[in-house]
């Protein structure tokens, strides 16, 4: 059967002398995967659509009972130029892809999740500051959509505010997301992952905000730091298959 779809693309390897296994995200079939044939021949048909990053447009042989299918034509729907050339922003994008190549299962459709990966790809292809906001956001989003939506508006137990508390920092439960003041807390010793009250503030702000809206904000290095290993914590909490994100590590180890 002869399908066509968008996609966005998560990998790209080797898989002969002239051909390569290339790893989408696709609006009809989520997660595939496709055998590019003479994609590795200079002047091949496919040209920079495979490139990892890249939103394309795909035709393919779908054989339902495999997991690779056949690669019959790919072409670039949108180059997001800025997200190859900037480093920063290159780093931020194959973080974004590389955690949604951990997250996703195969050939599940979720035309929903598809979008905001466009979306956020889209913002951060043209944002001229502030970047990672957008990933920071993605997180988040993904988390709503897999429901298991971090709830920090008020503290889980006391009812009350985070500015209300008086306290610098409070604790964020990774088995359901919610908020815990210090005060509840020491009270009851239920743990969680210890998180300023900035880094909630700053999580509310990016959940709640517009995605084309969110480079208006300049997180300081310390609240992101912050931030992503406090994601990166639930994530792997809910999620199996979650690992340290390669391509963010490459970038803040250079800084």
């Amino acid at each position: 059967m002869i399908d066509e779809t968008e996609a966005i693309v998560l990998r790209s390897m080797d898989f002969s002398d002239t051909s390569k296994i290339v790893t989408l995200y696709s609006k009809k079939f989520g997660k595939i995967k496709v055998m590019a044939k003479g994609a590795k021949r200079a002047n091949n048909k496919f040209g920079a659509s495979l490139q990892p990053m890249t939103y394309s447009s795909i035709v393919f042989y779908n054989k339902p009972s495999r997991d690779l299918h056949l690669l019959s034509k790919s072409e670039i729907v949108e180059p997001f130029i800025s997200l190859h050339s900037d480093s920063e922003k290159m780093f931020i994008g194959l973080a974004l892809i590389e955690l949604l190549n951990m997250a996703m299962h195969d050939e599940e459709e979720n035309p929903a999740m598809f979008e905001l990966v466009v979306q956020a790809m889209k913002e951060m292809n043209k944002a001229e500051k502030n970047s990672i906001n957008i990933f920071l956001a993605f997180q988040l989003r993904l988390c709503a959509m897999f429901g298991f939506r971090l709830n920090l508006s008020a503290c889980r137990r006391c009812g009350r505010q985070s500015e209300e508390t008086h306290s610098l920092h409070g604790y964020l439960q990774l088995t359901n997301g919610t908020y815990c003041c210090s005060f509840c807390n020491e009270e009851t010793g239920s743990g969680g992952v210890k998180i300023t009250l900035g880094a909630i503030r700053s999580m509310q702000w990016l959940e709640e905000t517009p995605l084309q809206n969110l480079t208006q904000l300049a997180v300081s290095s310390s609240m992101r730091d912050e931030i992503l290993s406090a994601l990166q914590l639930y994530l792997r909490y809910h999620i199996e298959g979650i690992r340290t994100l390669n391509s963010l590590s490459l970038l803040y180890s250079q800084r």
